[in-house]
């Protein structure tokens, strides 16, 4: 095809009427030609035009021959078939909405799912070349995310000493900062930051690296988020003054709006992190000793990943500061950093999977209800296709207008289905603000995920998928008639639509049993975890976590002065969910004994003597900690009791000598964290062990406890109160700010956390409950649609039938065990199919948590589902069941 070709066609698609009229004036030319011809040979004019249409033959099929040269039939069929599907809806516009409806519900939800996996996965920052951007990271070897953080001192070096980076930026995230009062969410990041992104200011400028200087003045740049929350997009902002815990910033630039700093979620603004102690509000310091969170380089041309992660390994191992255990040099690891979660594929499967499964068998089942639907019009359109048929259109050529009309309605169903993500997301997160406990809910600042180019293709995509899944077969149902009846308007029946009504039907029982039973078994397992006592006292008690040091005295005086405050004491780590510490423990053998000297690893937490009474954990044996005794230099300590049989085989620890020589906590990004010293300890107590739910609890602890004062760096607060806690927070909270605003968002009742294990489980029975529901309405609107078809269709045998003396009781029963096989086997395989997934799940490495959590398994919940599902498909057979009794024989033979 040459350029004329293409420019000629163009033109025929663009006007047609013009090419049309062309084209009858050139036939016409042709044939008035050769008439004249004739006539100049003696003919009359009549003959003349006779013998001239005789030798040019069929006018029309010329014309088709014509517009079958141009090369643009395709697209004149497709046009012919779109107009023909409109026609078809005009005629019937609640078939049509209803379809639209359904599948614009499926696909909406799945596009919903889809939107936060994108958000995740796939949205790639809006920086220059992301893919040279990789996180320097030190893993510990004790869990795939655990790792090492660099100090800024260390960042410089790397900086400095190595050549595989053409500059590398460092990051601190986690600082509770406020804005005029309001908790604001910063990213304190080095001068450079902006610059090796590549990306510039859309208000104002950047930073450079003179903005990350100690004598510089006070600069942040907001996101395009944060200049809307705070600044009400006013573009006048640069240069004003603004109060960030109380230092006064200037505002030097705003940010982009598809710019979120290399994270899922955009910051509210960023700051120098020469500013770090400063809005942490505590002491100077040594600027080389603060940790960071991220180091992110950007590859040099040339390098690839596994080069630099040799060549900083090289300059790793020549860094006596960068040694582990042994003077073994430590590990560096590069992750690709581009503003998605770096996860291995495997992992992103798992997480993201389930949420597509689930969402997707309403879309599942909306095709199946589409499809039988579709199935039903087949029958009723037999004289429509058998015409056409027998008028010369191929089969194929009408199951393509079949599938134009279920592309076009799926097509449409998309773009609705956009709009239904959008208030399924926005809806879903309002739920879950508006849900959870007030104190939580207040430090959360949930955004709803946009939507790119990605989710309008996977919508697309998708409603291109569900026009195979509803409408393939029943177009290819439709054309499979006999011509002859077809074309006199005779119904002609085959077994083959009856089965696949009954598979449609099966497959959306067996949906809907398993989201009811999944469903089923959330909801006992959350009134089961909100039964299970979390093993603390947490009707009265509150939690202070302290990260601001110098403030820690005036923090202690201000909560030991509170009238409402009964009683103070430290812990350190909080809560197993804030930090683990691991040590190895080591049993003195007795003198008269011959069993070898036991070495278990536990975990230890240290504690003041307060601890113990204040939060009711009972002591077995012995005693606590006294107040003489507010330091690991005592050389004392309380073991748990599954600590002590593992240690000492009768459980007699008191009296005993134990050695322990600490591993450094796996969660060192927290500077307070605490390294118990190594040396022997005489155990003074046993305690019972805290126990509870073991997926969500936070308080669960078996293992060493050693003495700690409330003073020491690092450690929290637990206070009891007198009164309501939630009253008492509010009032302690209100002397706190204003000795350190970060506590803000911290102070928490324990109550509070104890349950939020049960809340996540709340949450998940929702989601859950929501499917399960929208899949039982669709299943049984598609029963009762399949079944008052049969009666209808069969109406003239029920009228035979009951001429015949069948009873009413022998009709009902004939209609409602249409119902019953495909009913059946759709709960079995539903069931089946539940049953299978939890076994799956408990064998997977880990999953033990999980099963004592979530009873996966639970018998009630696996019956009390499928009993929903039996006695709501009864009730949807029952109304076509009755209606064919209810049938007038006489009347309905006299119809035919």
């Amino acid at each position: 095809m040459n350029l004329h070709d293409l420019l000629l066609r163009m033109r025929a698609l663009v006007a047609p009427r013009r090419v049309e009229r062309e084209l009858d004036e050139e036939l016409a030319f042709h044939i008035e030609r050769e008439t004249q011809k004739h006539v100049a040979n003696g003919l009359s004019p009549a003959e003349a035009r006779t013998r001239a249409l005789a030798r040019f033959g069929s006018v029309p099929l010329a014309a088709d021959q014509c517009r079958d040269a141009r090369g643009i039939g395709v697209v004149d069929d497709l046009t012919r078939d779109i107009l023909y599907a409109f026609r078809t809806f005009r005629r019937a516009p609640l078939a049509a909405l209803t379809i639209v409806a359904t599948i614009a519900l499926g696909l909406g939800l799945v596009a919903a799912v889809f939107t936060f996996y994108n958000d995740w996965f796939l949205r790639v920052d809006a920086v220059h070349k992301p893919g040279e951007l990789f996180a320097v990271e030190r893993p510990t070897g004790s869990g795939a995310d655990s790792s090492v953080p660099f100090t800024r001192a260390e960042y410089e070096a790397l900086r400095r000493e190595t050549s595989v980076f053409t500059d590398v930026v460092a990051m601190v995230r986690g600082i509770e900062t406020r804005i005029e009062g309001r908790p604001a969410s910063p990213i304190l990041v080095t001068g450079n930051f902006f610059q090796v992104l590549g990306v510039q200011a859309a208000l104002g400028r950047t930073f450079t690296p003179a903005d990350d200087e100690p004598s510089a003045g006070r600069r942040i740049v907001f996101s395009h988020r944060g200049w809307i929350k705070f600044l009400a997009g006013d573009p006048t902002v640069i240069g004003r003054s603004l109060p960030v815990n109380g230092v006064p910033c200037e505002v030097v630039g705003v940010m982009p709006e598809d710019f979120r700093g290399l994270g899922i979620g955009s910051p509210d603004y960023w700051a120098p992190l020469a500013l770090a102690r400063e809005l942490r509000q505590t002491d100077a310091g040594r600027e080389d000793d603060m940790p960071v969170d991220d180091v992110v380089g950007r590859l040099r041309p040339g390098v690839s990943p596994e080069q630099a992660t040799a060549g900083l390994s090289v300059w790793a191992s020549g860094r006596t500061n960068l040694k582990t255990a042994g003077d073994r040099p430590a590990p560096i690891r590069l992750e690709p950093r581009d503003g998605t979660l770096s996860a291995d594929w495997l992992e992103v499967l798992a997480v993201s999977s389930p949420m597509f499964f689930a969402f997707g068998l309403i879309l599942a089942i909306g095709c199946a209800n589409v499809a039988n639907l579709l199935l039903a019009r087949g029958v009723s359109r037999q004289r429509e296709i058998g015409i056409r048929l027998s008028l010369g259109a191929s089969r194929r050529r009408v199951i393509r207008q079949l599938l134009t009309e279920s592309l076009i309605l799926a097509l449409t169903s998309a773009a609705c289905g956009f709009a239904v993500s959008r208030i399924c997301l926005q809806g879903a997160l309002y739920a879950a603000t508006t849900t959870m406990p007030a104190e939580v809910a207040e430090a959360v600042d949930l955004g709803v995920p946009s939507a790119d180019w990605r989710v309008l293709v996977f919508l697309i995509a998708g409603a291109i998928v569900s026009t195979v899944s509803f409408g393939l077969v029943p177009a290819l149902q439709a054309t499979r008639v006999e011509l002859i009846r077809a074309s006199r308007g005779e119904v002609t029946r085959d077994t083959r639509p009856g089965r696949a009504r009954h598979a449609l039907i099966a497959v959306q029982v067996g949906a809907a049993a398993l989201l009811l039973i999944c469903a089923a078994v959330f909801l006992r397992s959350a009134f089961a975890a909100a039964l299970v006592e979390p093993g603390v006292r947490t009707s009265d008690t509150l939690a202070v976590p302290i990260a601001n040091e110098p403030r820690r005295a005036a923090i202690l005086r201000e909560v030991t002065s509170h009238p409402s405050v009964a009683a103070v004491a430290a812990v350190w780590p909080l809560a197993q969910a804030e930090a683990s510490a691991f040590a190895e423990a080591t049993a003195d053998e007795a003198d008269d004994s011959a069993e070898p000297r036991r070495s278990v690893q536990v975990d230890y937490k240290f504690v003041s003597p307060e601890y113990f009474q204040l939060l009711d954990i009972d002591l077995l044996r012995g005693r606590g900690f006294t107040d003489a005794e507010r330091t690991a230099d005592a050389g004392v300590t309380v073991v748990s009791e599954s600590a002590a049989r593992a240690l000492w085989p009768t459980g007699d620890a008191v009296g005993q000598v134990v050695h322990i020589r600490a591993d450094h906590p796996t969660d060192l990004r927290r500077p307070s964290a605490l390294l118990a010293p190594s040396r022997a300890y005489t155990v003074i107590g046993i305690a019972r062990d805290v126990g509870g739910a073991a997926m969500f609890q936070f308080f669960s602890f078996s293992g060493v406890y050693l003495p700690v004062d409330p003073q020491t760096p690092g450690t929290s607060l637990m206070l009891r109160v007198r009164g309501d806690p939630g009253q008492a927070r509010l009032a302690l909270l209100d002397r706190l700010l204003r000795v350190d605003p970060a506590l803000d968002h911290e102070v928490r009742t324990m109550r509070t956390m104890a349950g939020m294990g049960a809340y996540i489980l709340q949450i998940v029975f929702w989601v859950t409950v929501v499917l399960g529901g929208l899949a039982l309405v669709l299943t049984v609107s598609g029963l009762f649609s399949v079944l008052s078809y049969l009666v209808e269709q069969r109406t003239k045998e029920i009228g035979v039938r009951m001429a015949l003396g069948a009873t009413t009781r022998n009709i009902g029963v004939l209609v409602l065990s249409q119902s019953i096989r495909p009913v059946g086997v759709g709960l079995v395989a539903g069931g089946g199919l539940a049953a299978g997934l939890a076994i799956l799940l408990l064998s997977m490495p880990g999953a033990s948590q999980i099963g004592s959590t979530v009873q996966v398994l639970d018998p009630v919940a696996y019956a009390a589902s499928l009993l929903v599902i039996v006695t709501t498909c009864a009730l949807a057979a029952s109304v076509p069941a009755l209606r064919a009794a209810r049938l007038d024989p006489i009347a309905t033979l006299r119809q035919d």
